[in-house]
Order: structure tokens, then sequence, then C-alpha cells
């Protein structure tokens, strides 16, 4: 949707005979003229947590907006923002176990308890969304952001509670926590953005979703949800290290911006070819691919998988792909090994491109080497045979990177 060397020549011969020439110490002051060698901007910060945003609101019959909306704190520069989600029920009723009993959740739940969440710069658009809560969980687990990406890898911190697992009076219960990722690399801190303006803050709006979107039963009792967000950041670098040597006040490629977008394609039983034409026109991070069924049910659309899956670039087939070696390939970059919506597995229906892995053997290990490189008006084209029937959504998530002004990609490569 978005956009984005010459060596001096050297003689062997001379190398061996020319005399080796002592270092040249600048005068005091430094030479009139010589360019000022910056230590990098991580030498000079450290992160800092910033006050939480906190609103608790009762689920209902309805929707509605999380008020007032989070204008983030002026600090240095933003790196990310943590958003923790707390339902406590107390008082559900009784009841038989089953699809349909109070306080179980739906198959993307408690995650769709975020109808739709939008991420602004202080220019007020859009870095990220509209999306939903469970496509803020498929960008966290999957973007490539820490060591261990699940949301629900620790227990203490993803909780569901229903009839079928728990006592009826907490029925419903439910808690998460979720990543708003703004910085790219934290190694050089590519990405992380200025913000040090209280009159133009980013913004983070949120709607809260019904109960019929979160439940299996609308008898389900709403409970109180609690919205917590905390904000990480850069403090303002120091003009000097320890030793004296002056630090760069910024980050490389200052206002280098990652962006998410997603875009959902009915597509038809049978022989597929659909144009991603929202996924060209800047260096491509991540590509996410996620099949629903005609009633949007992710186990179906994991059976109906295109088997294989084709991806093509210009007249390029970078993908051509069996299903079980893609699931390989996500065990062997991610560590997802256990069964399909599991803890520490891959989600059901969801199949990743990670271009963000050329310096360690994880996603995220970047040197930004690895990008897909796209442009403006390029054809990249998703193939394949979707099995079962009726129409089938293919949504298409893209991680895409808009480089700061007067750098170049290439620039950015380390």
């Amino acid at each position: 949707m978005m956009a984005i060397k010459l060596h001096a020549p050297c003689e062997r011969t001379m190398a061996m005979t020319a005399p080796a020439m002592p270092a040249q110490k600048a005068p005091t002051g430094g030479a009139k003229g010589a360019p000022v060698v910056l230590k990098p901007f991580r030498v000079g910060v450290q992160v800092m947590d910033d006050e939480p945003y906190d609103i608790t609101v009762t689920l209902n019959a309805g929707t509605q907006q999380l008020t007032p909306q989070y204008e983030i704190p002026s600090t240095g520069f933003l790196n990310d923002v943590y958003l923790l989600v707390e339902n406590v029920v107390t008082s559900s009723t009784a009841t038989a176990t089953g699809t349909g009993a109070v306080g179980t959740l739906l198959a993307d739940a408690p995650y769709t308890v975020i109808d739709s969440i939008i991420f602004t710069d202080t220019n007020n658009s859009e870095i990220i969304g509209p999306v939903s809560g469970y496509d803020l969980y498929v960008i966290s687990k999957w973007g490539g952001y820490c060591f261990q990406d699940d949301p629900e890898a620790n227990t203490d911190l993803f909780t569901s509670s229903s009839n079928a697992t728990a006592s009826s009076t907490a029925a419903g219960s439910f808690s998460f926590c979720l990543r708003i990722p703004v910085e790219l690399v934290p190694r050089d801190a590519l990405g992380s953005l200025p913000n040090k303006s209280s009159s133009t803050p980013y913004k983070i709006k949120i709607s809260v979703a019904s109960i019929a979107s979160v439940y299996n039963s609308t008898a389900t009792v709403g409970g109180a949800c609690r919205f917590r967000m905390t904000p990480k950041s850069y403090w303002e670098p120091t003009a000097q290290d320890g030793s004296g040597n002056p630090v760069s006040p910024q980050p490389p490629g200052v206002n280098t911006t990652q962006y998410w977008n997603k875009t959902d394609y009915l597509v038809n039983v049978g022989s597929m070819t659909i144009n991603l034409t929202n996924s060209v026109g800047f260096p491509v991070r991540n590509l996410g691919f996620l099949l629903r069924d005609s009633s949007l049910v992710r186990s179906v659309g994991e059976t109906d998988w295109p088997d294989p899956f084709k991806l093509q670039l210009q007249s390029n087939i970078i993908i051509d792909r069996l299903k079980k070696l893609w699931k390989r390939e996500i065990t062997e970059n991610y560590g997802y090994g256990a069964a399909g919506d599991a803890a520490n597995g891959k989600d059901n229906g969801l199949y990743w491109e990670p271009y963000c892995k050329d310096f360690g053997p994880k996603p995220g290990w970047e040197t930004r080497r690895g990008y897909l490189r796209t442009t403006d008006g390029m054809r990249m084209q998703a193939k394949g045979t979707i099995g079962g029937s009726g129409t089938h959504t293919l949504t298409v998530y893209t991680n895409y990177v808009g480089v700061g002004s007067g750098v170049t990609l290439a620039q950015l490569v380390s």
C-alpha cells in the first residue's frame, strides 16, 4: 500500500611495500571542515516507561469508544506501546457446558473484545489500522519484535475461563497483553519515532466490541473490562558519552516508520489468482496470509489452504511452497511447533513470510538487507487452488517501511 556503493583501487604490492604512516592527530578543536564522527544514538539513551493509560468499561450489547482516546505523553523517541486488557466477571450464572454456554469465548476471542484499534502519528495519519484486536494479536505474534513473541506463551498474562474450564462465577473472565509496535531494530533504534510535542501527540483510538462479538451466548455477564496502555520510549540522548565523544541526537534515518495494513480478498473455490495491489510500493518487511471459509472459520481455512501456494512478483515466482514445508519453515523461524491455535503454535489458516531475518536465526534480527523491494505499479499475485466449498476470504497482512526524508534504504543497511 505505501513507498519506501565505490571502492578505492588498491594494489597488493603497494600495501606490502609502502611504509606505515603514523596516525595524524587532529589539531585541538578539530581540523577546519573535518566532519565530526558521532557515536551511535543508542550510546546516549536508555529505555523508560511512561505513565499508563487506565480506563475500565462494562461490556454490553453495543460497541463503545474508549474515552478519552489515548494521547501518548511526549517523551523523547517512542519505541512501542503495550496494551493490557483484563475482563473480570464475578456473577455469571451456572449453566451446562457446551458451545453455547454462558462465558464460552468465540473462536478469535478474547481478542475480539477490541472491535477496532487505530494508531496515528503526529499528523493524524494512520500507522496501524484500523485493525481488529485479533489482527493486533497476529501483528504482535508474527511481526518479529522480541525473543518470545506469542502473547499466549505467558499464562499469567493470557487467561480465559468459561463454564467448561472454571467455576461459573468467573465464566467469561479473560486477560491478554499485546504490543503496538513502533521501533524496528533495537540494536540501533531504527524506527523509533520523535515524540517531543504535547500539542501534536501520537494517538490510539479503541472501539470496544459488543458481548455478541466475544461470547457464544449473549446471556454472558459482561464484566468490568480494564484497558491499560504503557508506552516505552528512549529519553533524549546525552550530548556526549562517558569519554566525551559526541553522540548522535537521533536514530538512523530519523522518521523511518513501519506501517501495517490488512486487505480482505473474496475468493471462490478452485483456481485462484489475486492481484495484491495493497502490498507493493515500499520495502516489505512481512507478508501474512490468512484464509477463512464462507463462515469465516479459520480451521476450515486451514483445511482448504492451497497446496502448493504461489506468490509471483512481476515475472518471478518467489514462493512455490507445499503446505507442510511451509509449516516446517514456520517452526524453524519462530519455534511455533504446537498444534494449531495452541500457545506456541501456528494459528489455523495463517501462513507467514518474513523478510526481516538476515542477521540472526529469528525474524526481527535484521540488517534491512532482506526486505522485499517493491515499487508502485509492480504486479504481485497470490496463486493456488482453494479447497472446500463456497466463497472464502483471504486476508493479507502487509508490514512495510517508509524511509525517513533525506535517506535511502541503502544508507540504512547495516
